[in-house]
């Protein structure tokens, strides 16, 4: 058995998750400047998409949920595979893909009678968090138990309260009150921070080299 050393594919698919925070965040910020007027945060992410830079928001979400999968996927590879582990994966690929799906089914302007359209985006939405969330919580209880993740468990855990603050501050807050907009954005930052800190790990984790088996017909 000798040490194989990671290769630069390892570091690059380590930083997916980076990557896709980051373009779907800037992209969000800017169109929160250029279109949003003298309140630059009183929209919804998704009524961010009525403009005309509108298809960028559109895809951005394309472009997160594609990083997002190759996240799952670098850190399906990182963990041990244990049924924790793969069920914490499955509910961070719905996620991936319900952002894919938000971008097929936009969400409609203000004032405009709520439609199919609307009705599924919302329910898309509501998809995305909970997948989130219930992933996570399954992994702080993976974290717990792998030696190599430990520290990162009580992390989810404060991940998981505040999602879950977030979401109910989200879905409760009167639309009157015109801050609906406060809710998902401290949810969507609270789920990218987490991705981004794992992302971390799944790059240091490329600094250490991996063991292989080497048969004794390969040495010469």
């Amino acid at each position: 058995m000798r040490k194989k050393p990671c290769g630069i594919k390892c570091y690059l698919l380590g930083l997916a998750g980076i990557i896709g925070a980051t373009i779907f965040l800037l992209i969000m910020f800017a169109l929160d400047i250029i279109q949003s007027g003298p309140n630059p945060i009183l929209k919804t992410i998704s009524e961010l998409a009525h403009g005309p830079y509108g298809w960028l928001q559109t895809l951005s979400f394309v472009t997160v949920a594609f990083w997002l999968f190759i996240f799952v996927s670098r850190l399906y590879s990182a963990t041990k595979r244990k049924i924790s582990s793969s069920t914490g994966l499955s509910f961070l690929s719905i996620a991936s893909i319900g952002f894919l799906l938000i971008a097929i089914f936009p969400g409609q302007a203000n004032g405009l009678e709520q439609a199919f359209q609307q009705q599924m985006h919302n329910s898309v939405a509501g998809l995305i968090s909970a997948s989130f969330i219930i992933g996570c919580s399954v992994f702080a209880i993976y974290f717990r138990k792998d030696q190599r993740w430990k520290r990162y468990s009580n992390f989810t855990i404060l991940t998981v309260m505040l999602s879950l603050v977030f979401a109910l501050m989200w879905a409760l807050i009167p639309f009157e009150m015109q801050l609906m907009w406060l809710g998902e954005r401290l949810l969507l930052m609270t789920g990218f921070l987490w991705v981004v800190v794992i992302s971390l790990r799944l790059v240091s984790l490329c600094k250490k080299p991996q063991e292989i088996i080497v048969s004794k017909y390969d040495i010469k």
